[in-house]
This record gives C-alpha cells, sequence and structure tokens, in this order.
C-alpha cells in the first residue's frame, strides 16, 4: 500500500495548545486555591479568632463539596465537553477568592470558600483539565498528563512565595483579592483556546487525521478506537479500579493535611514562615520535574511500583520529621514529600492506561467521592489533635502509617483484562 501522510503534518498539533493553555490554568488556579491556600491557614485563622479545629474545617469542607459534585463534574466532562466547565469554573472560583477578601466572620468564609471557591475548583480545574487532556492524546497521553500535573507543582513552587510576599506585604485580604481578580481575568483566554476534543476541530487524538491509509497507522487508529476502555461498570467490578482507589485515598489524604498544616506544623518545630515558605518551594519545586519524570517513566516502568516506592519514601519522611524535630529532619520530609508530590501524574496516569478514555472523568469523578470524603477528615483530625494536645505527633504517625497502607496497595493493583480481550 503506498504510503500517505497527514495533511499539516509539520504543524504543531492542536493539541499541544490545549496542554499549554490548560497548564496555565491549572498551574495558578490550584497554585493559588490548593496550595497556596495553605499560607492563608494562620492569617485568617488569627484575624477571625477561631481555633485550628474551625480552620481546618473549611478546608475539610472544601473536600465534602468536591466528594458531592465530583461524579457530576465528571459526568458532564464526558458527555458535554471541558471547555464550558473551565469557563464556569475559573469565574466561579475566580469570584469567590474576591468575596473572600472580605469576610468579617467564620460563616461568610465558609459560605465563600466553600460555595464558590471550591465549586469552581471542582467545575474547572484539576479533574475538569485531566480529563480534557485525555481526550486528546493516546500514544503520547504520559507526555501531555505528565506536563499538565507538573503545571499543577509548578503552581505551588511559584504561586505560594508570591503568596507570602503578598501577604507579608499587604495583608492576606489585598492578596487574596488580587489574586482572585487574576483567576478570572486568565479564565476567558483559555476558555477561547481549548477545545473539548479533538473530534471537534476535524482531528483525532495524537494528531492523526482519518483519511490516514497507511497500515502501520491504520493499527494505531484501530488501538486508539479500541483504548476508549472500559464503560462505568466494567471498571468498577475490576479489583485493580479498587486498590488504586485504596492508594488514592491514602496519598490524598495524609499528604492534603500536612500541607494544609505546613506552616503551623512548621512553627511548632520552630521554624518561621520564611524558612517554611523555602521549604514548601523546595518541595514543591522537586515536585515540577519529578511530575513530568515520574509520569513519563510510566512508559518504561509498572506504575504500581513507582508508585508504592514514592509512597514508602513519604512515609519515611513523615517519620523522620516526628522522630527528629529539627531543621535536618524537616528538610528530609520536604524532600520525601515532594516524592509523594512527584507521583500525582503516575496515580491517574495509572488509571487512564488501565481503564481507557471513554469514562475517564466519570472514573475520577467517583474516585473523588471517596478520596474528598477521606480529605475531609485527616485536616480535622490533624486539626483536633492540635488544639487538645498541643502537638502535631500522633497526626504524623498516623500519616506515616496510611502512606505505608497506600503504598501496599497500588504494589497489588495489576492491569486489569478488558471483558472483549478476556473472550
Amino acid at each position: 500500500m503506498t504510503e500517505s501522510k497527514p495533511k499539516g503534518e509539520q504543524k504543531i498539533f492542536y493539541g499541544w495548545w490545549v496542554v499549554l493553555f490548560a497548564a496555565i490554568q491549572g498551574m495558578f488556579g490550584n497554585g493559588v486555591i490548593s496550595n497556596g491556600f495553605s499560607r492563608f491557614f494562620e492569617p485568617i485563622r488569627n484575624d477571625l479568632s477561631i481555633s485550628y479545629a474551625q480552620m481546618s474545617l473549611v478546608f475539610s469542607l472544601q473536600r465534602a463539596e468536591g466528594s458531592v459534585v465530583g461524579p457530576l463534574v465528571g459526568w458532564l466532562v464526558d458527555n458535554y465537553g471541558a471547555r464550558p466547565m473551565i469557563f464556569f469554573g475559573g469565574l466561579c472560583a475566580g469570584l469567590g477568592l474576591i468575596l473572600v477578601s472580605f469576610v468579617q466572620s467564620y460563616w461568610q468564609l465558609i459560605f465563600l470558600f466553600v460555595g464558590l471557591v471550591s465549586l469552581g475548583k471542582s467545575a474547572g480545574l484539576g479533574q475538569t483539565l485531566m480529563g480534557l487532556v485525555n481526550r486528546w492524546f493516546v500514544r503520547k497521553k504520559a507526555i501531555a498528563m505528565s506536563t499538565l500535573m507538573t503545571s499543577f507543582a509548578a503552581g505551588g513552587a511559584i504561586v505560594v512565595p508570591v503568596l507570602n510576599f503578598g501577604i507579608n506585604a499587604y495583608g492576606w485580604r489585598a492578596t487574596v483579592l488580587v489574586m482572585g481578580i487574576f483567576i478570572m481575568l486568565l479564565t476567558i483566554p483559555v476558555s477561547l483556546v481549548v477545545r473539548s476534543k479533538p473530534e471537534d476541530m476535524g482531528l483525532l487524538p495524537d494528531g492523526d487525521l482519518p483519511e490516514i491509509d497507511i497500515s502501520e497507522e491504520g493499527e494505531v487508529l484501530k488501538s486508539q478506537k479500541r483504548f476508549e476502555g472500559f464503560n462505568v461498570k466494567e471498571a468498577l467490578s475490576t479489583v485493580p479500579f479498587w486498590l488504586i482507589l485504596i492508594g488514592l485515598v491514602c496519598r490524598t489524604g495524609a499528604t492534603n493535611a500536612m500541607l494544609i498544616h505546613w506552616f503551623p506544623i512548621m512553627n511548632l518545630y520552630g521554624i518561621g514562615s520564611s524558612m517554611a515558605t523555602m521549604l514548601w518551594s523546595l518541595t514543591m519545586g522537586i515536585g515540577v520535574p519529578l511530575r513530568f519524570f515520574m509520569g513519563y517513566a510510566t512508559d518504561f516502568f509498572s506504575p504500581r511500583i513507582i508508585l508504592c516506592a514514592g509512597m514508602l519514601a513519604g512515609s519515611a519522611g513523615v517519620f523522620i520529621l516526628w522522630s527528629s524535630g529539627n531543621i535536618a529532619g524537616a528538610i528530609v520530609f520536604s524532600l520525601c514529600i515532594a516524592l509523594i508530590e512527584g507521583i500525582t501524574s503516575t496515580n491517574w496516569l495509572m488509571l487512564a492506561n488501565y481503564y481507557g478514555q471513554a469514562r475517564f472523568a466519570t472514573l475520577m469523578g467517583i474516585m473523588s467521592v471517596f478520596h474528598n470524603l477521606f480529605m475531609f477528615v485527616t485536616p480535622l483530625y490533624a486539626g483536633w489533635l492540635r488544639d487538645e494536645t498541643g502537638s502535631y505527633s500522633i497526626s504524623l504517625v498516623t500519616f506515616g502509617m496510611i502512606f505505608a497502607l497506600g503504598a501496599i496497595s497500588f504494589a497489588l493493583a495489576r492491569k486489569p483484562v478488558h471483558p472483549l480481550e478476556a473472550n
């Protein structure tokens, strides 16, 4: 058969523009709301005169909201596309941050942060952006998803020092206000550029065109079609799905609590906000290349082994901080948490590679019910123990054990066989 090459072969595949703009949205959106808001923990708590447990409840309710709307968001993304969700979510989160800057009571903070900021994040950021990129790539999924997830870590490394400067120089209210305006303005060009799927532009994933007639390429197209993958019922009936979920719950629950309490934890060990910010940036900064490398490494190594090793390292880092209680232990802890952040992309790539494209966002949404509920509990647990005992020692031991449990779960999660392939 005569070889024919797709038209416009030398042009940049539009999917990479989608990755770029999704990464920018994720970098600043997640950088402010997910990573950055930990820097606001103490300033807001002191300003509103509330306890550690009460402040933790704000973040926990955010996760509870995510568990409620996550499956709906996933279904909407899979059935109606990511583009309108990104637009709605970005504007909602930005408006919420603007209004948070004016709160005068604890209940106002809960209503606005959970009802607007968190809703916007759930609708238009992490889950939606990953579902978007997953639709545009098959063969190059690892590098595309890793790039996106790397931007999330970059947001933590870049944005938190900016927030620290803003809080120290102008106060937390002015800083939140500026961030809210920025996210609203950023959302508009991102929404104009991205498209929900390549078929909207007459393309196929990875830039392949329907008229390709090379036998080898034809096989690629067949594999792409086959890799639409499991439907929801099929996925939920497999053991690996639940093992991945357990590992995810352990990873996100323990990590989220420690990141939320990062600055109070460091302060308890005699580390001031400037040094704590440097350690935060170190953690997120190392997480930037690690997310890319670890995600890309799934093309060569089993994701379950990568995830298992990362979780074990995280467990070791937590116990080192707990046992040492000094700056050296804090540095080792920061490096180990960086490894946990680094395997984030591997976690979602594992889900995509195991279960395919068709219902990826929906499956993410189902998982979000469980991991957001656990992320609801763990910050409250840490905050309550801090109020009751004046320490984070028990919390750290608990989280170290949770990381170890997650390592075991990931190690056992072997790739499932699709029912059609089994037959």
